[in-house]
C-alpha cells in the first residue's frame, strides 16, 4: 500500500507519524513517476490538483479539525470557539472537488474548555484524529466502510481566514470589556491565538497586544516591550489609560 500523505504543519506531522508507525511505504512529495494506492491529506493549505487526487486507486481522505458539515472552510476551531460551542470534532471524509463536503468515513467529538485557545485545540483534534485514522483505515481500504453523504448546505457560515483587522479591538471597547464582560474578552484571544491575536491601540497610537488568559492576570504587551501582567501595565502606563 503505497500512501502519499500532503501536510503543512506541525499538527500534520503528528498524523503522519503516526501514519509511519502502522505502514512502511508513506511518501509526502507528489511525483508523476509514484502513484499512489491512497493520498491522505492534514493541515495542508494548499489547493491538489484534480488530475493528482484522480491518480490514487483509493478515494483520498482528508482530516478536518470539526464536525463536518459544521466549519467547512481553513478556520474551523476558531470559529466554533468564537461562536461558545461547546464541543467540536476530527472529521475523516472522502475529498470531492468541493471544499469539505465529501462523504464522511469517521467522526470523534472533542469538548471545548474555556481554557483551550486555538493552537492547542487544533493539536488536540489532530492528535485524536490520528489515532481515529489508524483505527479505521484497513478497513476503509478493504472498502468495509460505508461514506456518510453530507448536506449540501452547512448549519454554520463558512469559515474563511482571519486577517489581521479580525484582531483589532477599539480601546474604549476593549475597557469595557474588561470590566464588564471578560469572558467575552478571553473568548476572542482563545480564539484568535496565535493568529491574529487580539489587540488595540492606545491614546500614543501604540499598540497593545493582549497574549493570553493561560495565566492569572491577564497577560499583554506593548509595543517595543517585553510582555507583563495587566497590573504591571496599570502601574506602569496609566499616563496611556486616557
Amino acid at each position: 500500500m503505497k500512501i502519499l500523505f500532503l501536510g503543512s504543519s506541525a499538527n500534520s506531522d503528528i498524523v503522519l507519524k503516526q501514519l509511519k508507525k502502522h505502514y512502511k511505504n508513506v511518501f509526502t512529495k507528489i511525483d508523476p513517476k509514484n502513484t499512489p494506492d491512497l493520498i491522505i491529506t492534514a493541515d495542508y493549505g494548499q489547493i491538489i490538483p484534480q488530475k493528482i487526487l484522480n491518480s490514487a486507486k483509493i478515494k483520498p481522505l482528508n482530516l478536518h479539525p470539526s464536525l463536518l458539515p459544521k466549519y467547512r472552510g481553513a478556520t474551523p476551531v476558531p470559529r466554533a470557539i468564537l461562536a461558545n460551542e461547546a464541543k467540536t470534532g476530527i472529521t475523516i471524509f472522502q475529498m470531492t472537488d468541493k471544499v469539505d463536503s465529501g462523504p464522511i468515513i469517521a467522526q470523534k467529538t472533542i469538548n471545548i474548555s474555556p481554557q483551550n485557545n486555538s493552537a492547542d485545540l487544533l493539536k488536540k483534534c489532530f492528535t485524536i484524529g490520528a489515532k481515529l485514522l489508524i483505527k479505521i483505515l484497513s478497513d476503509y481500504i478493504e472498502h468495509k466502510i460505508t461514506p456518510k453523504p453530507q448536506p449540501l448546505k452547512s448549519p454554520t457560515t463558512y469559515a474563511k481566514k482571519f486577517t489581521k483587522k479580525d484582531g483589532f479591538i477599539p480601546w474604549s471597547k476593549f475597557k469595557q470589556y474588561l470590566t464588564t464582560n471578560p469572558q467575552l474578552l478571553q473568548t476572542k484571544v482563545n480564539a484568535l491565538y496565535p493568529w491574529p491575536g487580539v489587540h488595540t491601540i492606545l491614546s500614543n497610537n501604540k499598540t497593545l497586544k493582549i497574549l493570553s488568559f493561560d495565566h492569572q492576570p491577564l497577560q499583554v504587551q506593548l509595543e517595543g516591550k517585553n510582555p507583563i501582567s495587566w497590573q504591571q501595565f496599570l502601574a506602569g502606563y496609566k499616563h496611556l489609560l486616557q
